[in-house]
């Protein structure tokens, strides 16, 4: 008896719970939906939002002398972002500087040397005259005067010992020349001065050579010079900042950080079989997880042409093939600049 009491209470109790469990399950599926948008309106989708991003490195190493700019400042392209120390890139310019006067002054002595070597060979062919010998007294004593100039660069360190002895060759030459025109020349002395004019063209090319050298030079350290000031390549908001004033920064290492935050997009991925309801300049509403309660605009602006993956593998449901995956891009309407690369967003392409 007391078997068949038991039996009959938890009976009752079964009934009784009966209605709130079919209230539960109607709650659970009344739901039309738990996420930022009602699917039935839809397609959803959920990406990342992107932005056009330039990262900013030196070319060249050295120590941050000034940082221009702080986080969520805004800059326009062109405009002053770094500077790097340049001390030393100065004092090799001014070294560079100092080559190319030394090697001009030599090429000048070289062409005085083919002009000199030439009015000797005419010399030996015509016999000398008036002109001819104050040529070579005005070569010699430009020889003279430059071998004086470069004496003193070479005591200050600007020219090599090699440089000063090549002067000092031409002025012995120049010497030469001038006692040949004041003695005058004979008829053996011709194939001698046509060998003087060779090697004075043999020295003017190779003074030329080395002006253009030191010029390259010069030019390369100005170029270095030029990277020690780092600006902007894009207009846009400084997000990132690597460094910090006194820093020893390698080069390549990224300094900073530039986005254009009026460049902002988000790509997500749909199914092959929901590609017809989706063109290209469609309107479609956005939200993001940073900002709940807040709607935002994008417009359709790239379908890709190949697909990315396989969202779903062959299925009972699907049959034996896969379901492929397409990337689009939709470009975000960021006027207020709210928006930042990295947040979460979700696409309602609606019916």
């Amino acid at each position: 008896m007391k078997l068949k009491n038991k039996r009959i209470t938890i009976s009752v109790l079964g009934l009784l719970m009966i209605p709130f469990l079919i209230s539960g399950c109607s709650s659970a599926n009344g739901q039309a939906h738990t996420g930022p948008f009602d699917e039935s309106q839809g397609i959803v989708s959920q990406g990342i939002v992107e932005a056009k991003e330039v990262s900013i490195n030196s070319k060249i190493p050295g120590k941050i002398m000034k940082l221009h700019v702080e986080e969520g400042q805004e800059v326009q392209a062109g405009d002053i972002l770094v500077e790097i120390s340049s001390d030393e890139l100065k004092a090799k310019e001014a070294q560079a500087k100092a080559l190319i006067e030394a090697a001009q002054a030599s090429l000048n002595a070289a062409q005085g040397q083919v002009d000199a070597a030439n009015a000797q060979l005419q010399k030996a062919e015509n016999g000398a005259r008036v002109q001819e010998i104050a040529q070579a007294q005005a070569y010699c004593d430009l020889m003279q005067k430059t071998y004086d100039r470069v004496e003193k660069l070479f005591e200050k360190g600007a020219v090599s010992a090699q440089k000063k002895d090549e002067v000092a060759t031409q002025l012995e030459v120049a010497k030469q020349q001038l006692s040949l025109a004041q003695e005058g020349a004979r008829t053996e002395d011709k194939s001698g001065a046509q060998a003087l004019v060779a090697q004075a063209l043999s020295m003017r090319e190779a003074a030329k050579g080395k002006l253009e050298q030191a010029q390259a030079g010069l030019q390369e350290v100005q170029a270095y010079l030029k990277d020690t000031v780092i600006v902007s390549p894009i207009s846009g908001t400084i997000t990132i900042i690597n460094a910090d004033e006194g820093e020893l920064v390698s080069s390549g290492m990224s300094i900073a950080t530039v986005t254009d935050l009026n460049n902002t997009w988000v790509e997500v991925k749909i199914k092959e079989t929901d590609l017809e309801k989706i063109t290209v300049d469609q309107k479609v509403d956005v939200k993001l997880s940073s900002f709940p309660e807040k709607g935002f605009e994008g417009k359709v602006v790239r379908m890709n042409q190949k697909p990315d993956f396989a969202t779903k593998r062959s299925t009972n449901d699907n049959g034996e093939f896969d379901i492929l995956s397409y990337g689009v891009k939709i470009e975000l309407d960021n006027k207020d600049k709210v928006l930042r690369p990295g947040m979460t967003a979700f696409v309602q392409f609606k019916n």
